[in-house]
C-alpha cells in the first residue's frame, strides 16, 4: 500500500516539475541527493567528492527524459514499473531511455577522466 501511495506522490511531483520546468531551463540540484559515508578517509572523501561531481554534471547534459529516468531509478531506487507508472512512459520506453542515458553517461564520464572507453 506504502509503494502505491509513493508512486502517487511522485507521480504528482514529477508532472509538477514537467510544468514548471517547461517555462524555464531545467535545473537539478543533486547536491541534496549525496550519500555521506563518515567511515572514509579525507582522501577518500576527496575523491568521491569529485566523482560525484564528474556525475553531476554528466547528468545535467542529458536530455530531461533520460534525466528523470535515471534519477527516480539510481537516486530514488524506483523499479522500472514504477518509473513508468510515473512518467507515463511504457516499460520498454523507461528501459530504453535508461540504457540510452547510461550509455551516454558511460561516454562522458570516460572523456572527463581523458579515457576512452567506449
Amino acid at each position: 500500500m506504502l509503494g502505491k501511495f509513493q508512486n502517487y506522490l511522485l507521480t504528482i511531483a514529477v508532472n509538477t516539475c514537467n510544468n514548471y520546468f517547461k517555462k524555464e531551463k531545467p535545473y537539478v540540484d543533486l547536491e541534496t541527493l549525496e550519500i555521506v559515508d563518515e567511515a572514509d578517509s579525507s582522501l577518500e572523501k576527496v575523491i568521491r567528492r569529485e566523482s560525484q561531481n564528474a556525475v553531476r554534471r554528466a547528468i545535467t547534459e542529458l536530455p530531461d527524459y533520460q534525466k528523470e529516468v535515471i534519477i527516480l531509478r539510481f537516486y530514488y531506487d524506483l523499479k522500472i514499473k514504477e518509473i513508468a507508472t510515473i512518467t507515463n512512459a511504457s516499460v520498454p520506453t523507461v528501459k530504453s531511455r535508461l540504457q540510452q542515458g547510461l550509455k551516454k553517461l558511460q561516454r562522458y564520464l570516460a572523456d572527463f577522466k581523458g579515457g576512452n572507453n567506449i
